[in-house]
């Protein structure tokens, strides 16, 4: 399995495969297109992947802070994320 996202031809337009295989949900008018609805899944995922790194090192903070559990400062930071403006 590939680890980049790609296009296939869909008849006259264009459908973008995420990494995973699966086909994303809208389909293309032009190959440019489907390369800029690459380039925003990137950034996203992106933008996933350091989210999930910040809200492990706060748990992980939060552990050490505390002297908890990793169940329970997730709960913590968790809680704190719903509320945080």
């Amino acid at each position: 399995m590939s680890n980049e996202y790609r296009i296939e031809p869909a008849g006259i337009a264009f459908r973008v495969i995420d990494p995973w295989g699966e086909q994303l949900v809208d389909l293309f008018p032009t190959e440019e297109a489907a390369k800029q609805d690459i380039e925003r899944c990137k950034k996203e995922d992106a933008m996933y992947e350091t989210a999930k790194q910040l809200v492990h090192i706060a748990i992980e903070t939060h552990m050490q802070k505390f002297g908890v559990d990793r169940e329970t400062a997730r709960h913590w930071v968790c809680s704190a994320i719903d509320v945080v403006d």
